[in-house]
């Protein structure tokens, strides 16, 4: 339970910079490019969402996770956690892809690069999923390796995704778009966590 806990942590922090900004030369490029507080608020409101459904999940998969006299039904669970975040998350992918450019210089570039970054992300989870599914449960103590060594693999998955966002934001740079995460709240907890 302690390396989910650990997980939800570094997912949140995957996304510390969700709010990243935008370029410094050109125009906004694209005519359905949204105002920065607005794709402000609809990028870090889908990621905020995805993070709420994993908090519940992740309270929910907790008293699963303690069971330790059937862990083929522990796996399922597990498994199951896994399925549901990819599915959530891609769902969140898909929102911040229908939010469309921010319009700010180069913002189409920073759409683009968001959504591939999260879209590594969701594969990760995909991952996750297909290699939880092959868990021993022979025995407590491979299962418990094997959710572990599990565990690390997404925690160091979702590490290069933040600094892929981090790289990200110092490669864009826009302090319209900066000033805009700023204040829409629902960006702060992804600003805090950097």
């Amino acid at each position: 339970m302690r390396q989910l806990a650990v997980l939800l942590s570094v997912t949140a922090l995957a996304f510390a910079a969700a709010g990243c900004g935008g370029g410094d030369d050109g125009n906004g490029d694209s005519a359905s490019a949204k105002a920065p507080g607005e794709w402000a608020s609809s990028v870090c409101g889908a990621l905020n969402d995805w993070v709420e459904s994993l908090a519940a999940e992740n309270r929910e998969l907790g008293p699963a996770m303690s069971d330790t006299k059937d862990l083929k039904a522990v796996k399922e669970a597990f498994v199951i956690y896994l399925e549901d975040a990819e599915e959530s998350f891609g769902e969140a992918v898909d929102k911040v892809d229908a939010a469309g450019p921010p319009d700010v210089p180069r913002g189409e570039a920073i759409q683009q690069d968001l959504v591939s970054s999260l879209e590594k992300v969701e594969q990760s989870f995909s991952n996750a999923a297909d290699r939880a599914n092959e868990l021993s449960t022979s025995s407590i103590q491979s299962f418990s390796s094997g959710v572990g060594e599990l565990s690390q693999d997404v925690q160091n998955n979702l590490a290069t995704m933040g600094q892929d966002f981090r790289t990200l934001s110092d490669r864009f740079k826009s302090t319209e778009l900066d000033n805009a995460t700023d204040r829409e709240p629902a960006c702060q907890q992804f600003k805090q966590t950097r």
